[in-house]
């Protein structure tokens, strides 16, 4: 069985590719799982009481509700409660590929050890991928508010066993609590505090896509290469334009690989050489005698320029979303003091 192995940092846009589209497993790298064990015990020896400092999203409300108390009493049904209201999404249901991409990027971002909810949590989650327990998440909406709130609550919602909940299991939609079920899994799971909000607040969704749209961008662009190649062969191009001597004074990195890519894809032609050019082809009517030619159209000899920039930007791109897919983006998080001791940071 194919795997991917989780541990918060070197997450590859390959990897979550594979997850999504070609069914690989997910497993946490086991000093990962020790790091979320050590931090939720800490929480629960030190902040369950009715006491305890506030904290955003642990022991009180939401939003403009954060200065409201929720007593530990109250925690599960605030933990229910703050699902079903994020749950505002419409419209037809994400891709199967987005949605095993979301997950697989989420549960790398509690690889951190930042987030504090429950390594139970963490496991229904890499149950419900690994088991393909796929929640309808509906593709549109927010609640007006930051991250992926909705789409990720939509994923919670199943992940709970929410009755009305809804998810693909072997391609059947099913009422989430059924699909859970014929997954062998239980049909329903209680969040406690911070569990939540660890869950729904963050970037992933949007990450995910990122993921999925740049490696087909990069198989595209790879391709143009090609049919670049293929068009000078047609046309029994010019070769000059890709001359290294040309991008050495221009010498932007993306144009010099680009053009190199090209010389190297035509070397060896017969159809590209000066030589091959002369031999006159019975149906070329707009050349009835050969005459050296002084360049080729634009969109053939600007190729290292216009190609050699896209390849500058899918470098970018890429270094970007493997920033953020390996990133926690949940709020808020907590650190090390140095002192044995863990301290609640809000953030952005």
């Amino acid at each position: 069985m194919n795997k991917v192995i989780l541990n918060g940092t070197d997450l590859k846009i390959e990897d979550v590719v594979n997850v999504a589209r070609h069914g690989y497993q997910v497993e946490l790298a086991p000093e990962c799982r020790a790091k979320i064990e050590e931090v939720r015990k800490y929480m629960e020896e030190e902040w369950m009481r009715e006491d305890a400092p506030a904290v955003y999203g642990f022991n009180t409300g939401l939003g403009k509700h954060k200065d409201c108390k929720v007593s530990i009493e109250e925690s599960d049904l605030h933990q229910y409660r703050t699902v079903l209201s994020h749950c505002g999404g419409v419209g037809d249901p994400a891709p199967e590929e987005v949605v095993r991409a979301t997950m697989c990027v989420r549960l790398n971002a509690f690889c951190r050890g930042v987030s504090g909810l429950r390594i139970v949590v963490v496991d229904r989650l890499i149950d419900m991928l690994n088991k393909g327990v796929h929640p309808v998440v509906p593709f549109q909406g927010s609640v007006g508010a930051c991250g992926d709130l909705a789409p990720m609550a939509h994923i919670v919602s199943v992940l709970i066993g929410v009755p009305q909940a809804e998810a693909f299991y072997q391609g059947e939609r099913l009422p989430a609590q059924e699909a859970l079920k014929k997954a062998g899994m239980e049909p329903e799971f209680q969040l406690k505090a911070k569990d939540c909000l660890a869950l729904l607040n963050g970037t992933t969704m949007f990450a995910a896509m990122s993921c999925l749209c740049f490696h087909d961008a990069e198989r595209l662009y790879k391709l143009s290469e090609v049919t670049t190649a293929l068009s000078l062969e047609a046309v029994r191009g010019e070769t000059r334009a890709f001359d290294p001597r040309i991008q050495s004074v221009r010498p932007y990195e993306g144009q010099i690989k680009a053009a190199a890519n090209v010389m190297r894809l035509v070397e060896g032609s017969e159809r590209v050489t000066e030589d091959a050019r002369k031999v006159h082809l019975d149906y070329d009517i707009m050349h009835p005698h050969y005459q050296e030619r002084v360049q080729d159209v634009y969109s053939l000899r600007c190729m290292p320029q216009v190609q050699g920039i896209c390849r500058e930007n899918l470098t970018y791109v890429k270094h970007l979303i493997e920033v953020e897919i390996n990133s926690a983006t949940d709020n808020p998080l907590i650190f090390p003091k140095g002192d044995g001791h863990y301290e609640f940071l809000s953030g952005g």
